[in-house]
């Protein structure tokens, strides 16, 4: 697919200028099914900007005939961006919310508003069609298991569902966040819309293939601009259009695309003898294409325009916490402040949008920065964002965390910033000195409401903020403090404290273990003292009794 999900901003309601205002011309334009793309997890379709003088308003139609704003959702897989030649292209996921399956073909409906000239409107309904694609057989899991972490290729994208994986033909772990589908089996061939994907295990043949010596045959990087070839030890994995290979297309028959994957031996001489240790291969793979699979667009006029999305205001309330760890689980409360960390620790810190349900807000920080009191204004003052990216002066760069749909616990990931501080301390710009050890964070933030035009976006490798907010008062910039400070030491200091800690428990120690021997004396003492008593009372008995029998 032409167009990466990441990097394009969160659409609310898509207007759409340059687009002409004659049915006739849509249509023409529409019915071309050269503007559908059908890859293996979705489809996208593309706008064109050729044409002047109309806007257009584009809902997308869930299963149950709501109409929806069709804006950036991960959660649901739809997404809409801006080529570098002014055209849209609007996708969405095959797995996602409003693609439903019909006469084998992933279907989905959208409708665009048109406003003509004389101010009046237009409605046109739309279904998108592309066919699903055989499901292949899935690796076994001893296939899948025998393919180290570090051997395996990406199949698909991480967001893929398990079943769409696994009906490429691929593997898919639940546990890796990193590659979850990759391929498995020795051979796998996938046939797209518009690509073909080929992927050889060098355990194809016995003995192993030597990967280096495997190509396609007319085909490379200088015919097929678009080639792309990854590998590893075990698998090596080709990926270009179709058009690229030879194509055999008789009328009323299916168009199939062939090409021819190859692998070589390695031959050494010696004299007048050669040998070879090595296997050969030679796999023709084709892609065959029905002309009945193909679905005209079509085009009808509603006579009701859909509902207008619902909307509130109000005041912009945000909270500012810091994670216990880099996972963002669990915070701490304010019977945990301060803070104690070791210069150069992480604190992850996390600001969030409180009482807000429109998941087509995105909350932008201005800036964060720090100071040694609660009081946002005080001196001094350290940089952390500026224009919500890292403070380029600052020698240890602060990490934005993104905040994906995979979140655990988050319902609106653009409700959600983080970020990752490096710790310091602040000290005097005479001396030198330590300062006081409290760090306070404070950030200013505005809520961005996406359009066409602007994605709320922050491209912070070319330093250039590109966002337009609306007028409403919850865009004014909103300031927001952390719950408790975070005390800073270096790691001489915590050596000292741990140093002073442990010569108070040996000096507790030691008091105890004189108590203890000072209790067990005066025992000792105590038990000799009454055992003198006793000694001397039966004493002064006898001498009684004694006396008493000479008198008698």
């Amino acid at each position: 697919m032409g167009l990466a999900r990441a990097g394009v901003g969160l659409v609310v309601a898509l207007w759409l200028y340059g687009l002409g205002s004659l049915v006739g011309a849509l249509q023409d334009y529409w019915e071309d099914p050269a503007h559908l793309q059908c890859g293996a997890e979705a489809m996208e379709f593309s706008l064109p900007s050729v044409l002047q003088d109309a806007v257009f308003a584009l809902v997308v139609i869930d299963q149950n005939g709501k109409p929806h704003y069709l804006h950036n959702d991960s959660t649901c897989g739809t997404w809409i961006g801006q080529m570098s030649d002014g055209s849209l292209v609007v996708g969405f996921a095959f797995d996602g919310c409003y693609v439903r399956e019909e006469n084998g073909n992933y279907v989905v409906t959208i409708t665009l508003e048109e406003i003509l000239r004389d101010g009046n409107s237009q409605y046109h309904k739309k279904e998108l069609a592309c066919p699903i694609l055989l499901a292949m057989d899935a690796p076994s899991p001893g296939e899948c298991t025998s393919v180290q972490r570090e051997e395996r290729l990406q199949c698909a994208k991480d967001s893929v569902s398990r079943e769409i994986c696994e009906g490429l033909g691929c593997c898919f772990s639940q546990y890796d966040l990193i590659l979850r589908c990759y391929y498995g089996k020795k051979l796998t061939a996938i046939c797209t819309d518009s690509n073909i994907m080929v992927a050889i295990s060098k355990d194809l043949t016995t003995p192993s293939l030597i990967l280096d010596s495997v190509h396609v045959v007319d085909v490379n990087s200088n015919s097929c601009p678009n080639l792309r070839v990854t590998r590893t030890d075990s698998f090596i994995a080709y990926q270009f259009p179709l058009s690229c290979g030879a194509a055999n297309q008789e009328p009323d028959m299916p168009v199939v695309y062939e090409n021819t994957f190859v692998a070589t031996n390695l031959v050494t001489t010696w004299r007048t003898g050669s040998i070879t240790r090595d296997s050969t291969m030679r796999v023709t793979v084709r892609c065959s294409y029905s002309h009945t699979d193909v679905v005209p667009l079509q085009v009808e006029v509603l006579t009701l325009p859909p509902p207008l999305p619902v909307s509130t205001s109000g005041p912009l309330l945000l909270e500012m916490r810091i994670a216990e760890d880099f996972q963002y689980n669990s915070y701490y409360t304010d019977q945990d402040y301060p803070i104690e960390r070791v210069l150069r620790d992480p604190v992850h810190v996390e600001v969030q949008i409180l009482q807000r349900t429109d998941p087509s807000l995105v909350l932008v920080l201005d800036n964060c920065w720090a100071t040694n009191s609660p009081v946002p204004t005080d001196d001094p003052q350290w940089l952390i964002l500026t224009n919500s990216c890292p403070y380029s002066g600052d020698n240890y760069l602060t990490q934005l965390v993104p905040v994906g749909p995979s979140s655990q616990g988050i319902s609106f990931p653009t409700h959600y910033k983080r970020f990752i501080v490096s710790t310091f301390t602040f000290v005097d710009s005479r001396t030198q000195a330590a300062l006081n050890g409290l760090v306070f964070f404070h950030c200013s933030a505005s809520v961005c409401v996406p359009s066409a035009v602007e994605s709320c976006s922050v491209n912070c490798a070319q330093r250039q903020k590109r966002m337009v907010t609306t007028q409403a008062p919850e865009d004014a910039p909103t300031t927001v403090t952390s719950q408790g400070p975070v005390i800073f030491y270096s790691e001489e200091y915590k050596m000292d404290k741990a140093v002073r800690e442990e010569e108070r428990r040996l000096d507790f120690e030691d008091a105890l273990a004189w108590l203890q021997g000072a209790a067990t004396a005066g025992l000792i003492l105590m038990v000799c003292l009454l055992g003198i008593y006793l000694y001397l009372c039966l004493s002064r008995r006898q001498k009684k009794h004694a006396v008493f029998t000479v008198n008698a």
